[in-house]
């Protein structure tokens, strides 16, 4: 069992200061650059959506690649067996399923928790509140295999396909109707993107708690009101949050676009 650095009998420790401001300044970076490469006047709730896709690729990119890093590279060896520890083969055989090790190395253990760097020291405290993060949950890094090398790059294809949208519509946009895009032939990708991206977040969140839930919830520590409301709670609720406020958003121009080509149609047979 991996054994995680004492606590700190403090509330905030340090490391806790330097999880959250990391967070913080990655929010205020991805709202300071959607101001500045989205055109002016954009829409509220285009401003949203690209601010959105950039925070979640930058936490992607940036913490979640590190965890898939200390996963795969931070590791310690155990020592070697004693001269005395008898042969497998002279136990006899055994019903027991075979073993299997983390990329077939017996005498290692992968995981943040055995690492010094800054990013292992994040994860390190996360897994306070869930302790598979710091060790080498293969449940969690088969999602974050997925996550880091498809849904960040989708998410900044996204910004890009935003900045896209709002380049071609910025000299066309009628404050009185309420839509959000005028037509493009990038807006059906744009929206087949953000549907994906959206489905493919919350059901990565199902995934990874339902687990947890269906066993009894052995490696989620709630006793800490920060470990349990701003860890567990708030940061995983935001990555549910919003998905679903993006598949809404995406419903809503997928039905007007709908809608439009039925009347589109509707005037042609009338002809």
């Amino acid at each position: 069992m991996t054994t995680l650095p004492t606590p700190s009998p403090s509330l905030i420790s340090p490391t806790t200061l330097f999880s959250l401001l990391s967070c913080i300044l990655l929010l205020l970076l991805a709202i300071l650059l959607s101001h500045r490469l989205l055109p002016r006047p954009t829409r509220f709730i285009h401003l949203c959506l690209h601010t959105w896709h950039l925070f979640d690729f930058l936490i992607h990119a940036i913490f979640e690649g590190s965890y898939l890093y200390h996963s795969l590279f931070s590791y310690t060896c155990l020592p070697p067996p004693a001269s005395d520890y008898p042969h497998p083969a002279s136990l006899g055989p055994s019903s027991s399923p075979k073993k299997s090790f983390f990329l077939g190395y017996s005498d290692r253990r992968y995981g943040a928790a055995h690492s010094t760097a800054p990013t292992a020291l994040l994860w390190q405290e996360y897994a306070r509140a869930d302790t598979r993060w710091a060790t080498t949950d293969t449940t969690i890094i088969s999602i974050e295999l997925l996550t880091v090398l498809l849904a960040g790059p989708a998410a900044l294809y996204i910004c890009y396909l935003l900045q896209r949208q709002s380049a071609s519509q910025h000299d066309t946009i009628q404050s009185t109707r309420k839509k959000i895009y005028t037509n493009d032939a990038a807006a059906p990708t744009l929206w087949f993107l953000i549907t994906m991206l959206a489905t493919a977040e919350l059901y990565g969140g199902f995934m990874t708690f339902a687990p947890e839930w269906l066993t009894g919830n052995p490696n989620l520590h709630t006793e800490n009101p920060l470990h349990l409301w701003v860890y567990l709670v708030f940061f995983n609720g935001l990555w549910v949050v919003m998905p679903a406020w993006c598949l809404w958003v995406a419903w809503g121009e997928i039905a007007r676009a709908f809608a439009r080509n039925g009347n589109v149609n509707g005037e042609k047979k009338g002809q």
